[in-house]
């Protein structure tokens, strides 16, 4: 009966292996609903933006700051995680230079904004929303000239959102994942099932629609308007952005920024970045310039 004793030892030291691998990634994914809640500080370039309370269909008030559009077109730009609007501003400066109205706005439980707990881009589809019938509705945007902008958690309620809404003339996704899924398990998938179970269970205890929201899948219904990806090559989950790139190749620009990590790419790129992010929407949301004006800017051209 000794091999039996052995047996059970062993069975027992992997049960008990096994749930502290679970207890560990558990722990570590719970962090990620666990952060400061910062007020943004408005800069002083943005002085004369207006501040603005917008409402979601699950009455939350979410804060933002609004740059009124001077070319009748505008962008919504929604955060990541852990951020605030005032993360997106290097994007803002960039539309709001070229003429666009610009809505930068605290995510649910981010910021100002109201919230106990962020869904990782589930009901932030609610909040993107709201954020778009807000500058739908004002005065100086033609509603049909509207983009949408999203970093990371946000790209991932943007892609959803422009995937069933049509009038969303443009989409730009700045470090998106594929699925809610693998955002959540992938980077505890050294230990299998076992890692990756207890990585979402914070995820179901909150309820979040992990199926849901799917990226990769959203992509081929925001097709043929025009979409850009942008990714850092030092992201983590290179495989994936392989796998997201190669399902958009044929209909969408993407680009993968040599020697950028999560975001912040108007530092590692600062000129390139600001002039394909407002190429692209000059060219999805501006009309193109009359014969006249074409003709005269070839005459002008060196």
């Amino acid at each position: 009966m000794k091999w039996q004793k052995v047996l059970g030892g062993v069975l027992a030291l992997g049960v008990l292996a096994a749930l502290l691998v679970f207890a560990r990634a558990l722990r570590h994914s719970e962090g990620y609903f666990h952060y400061p809640r910062v007020a943004p500080q408005k800069p002083e370039d943005f002085a004369q933006a207006q501040d603005v309370r917008v409402f979601t269909s699950d009455a939350l008030e979410l804060r933002g700051w609004y740059v009124p559009s001077r070319n009748r077109a505008a962008v919504v730009l929604a955060h990541g995680l852990s951020q605030t609007r005032a993360d997106l501003l290097a994007e803002a400066r960039i539309l709001r230079d070229a003429g666009y109205g610009v809505l930068l706005f605290d995510l649910r439980a981010h910021g100002e904004s109201q919230g106990e707990t962020s869904t990782w881009g589930d009901k932030e589809r609610l909040d993107v929303r709201a954020a778009l019938d807000f500058v739908r509705a004002r005065p100086d945007v033609d509603p049909e000239r509207v983009a949408l902008v999203g970093f990371s958690i946000g790209s991932a309620a943007v892609a959803e959102v422009a995937a069933k809404d049509a009038r969303v003339r443009a989409v730009v996704l700045l470090s998106p994942f594929n699925t809610l899924w693998l955002a959540a398990a992938y980077d505890f998938r050294r230990f299998g099932v076992v890692s990756q179970s207890g990585a979402l269970v914070p995820f179901w205890r909150r309820g979040i629609a992990l199926d849901e929201v799917r990226t990769i899948d959203a992509v081929e219904h925001i097709r043929p308007r025009p979409l850009l990806i942008v990714m850092g090559s030092e992201e983590s989950g290179q495989p994936l952005a392989d796998a997201l790139f190669a399902k958009v190749r044929e209909y969408a620009q993407t680009w993968r920024i040599q020697g950028a990590g999560h975001g912040n790419f108007s530092a590692t790129e600062p000129q390139e970045y600001p002039r394909r992010l407002r190429g692209f929407l000059d060219a999805a949301l501006l009309p193109p310039p009359a014969p006249e004006e074409a003709g005269a800017s070839e005459a002008a051209a060196p």
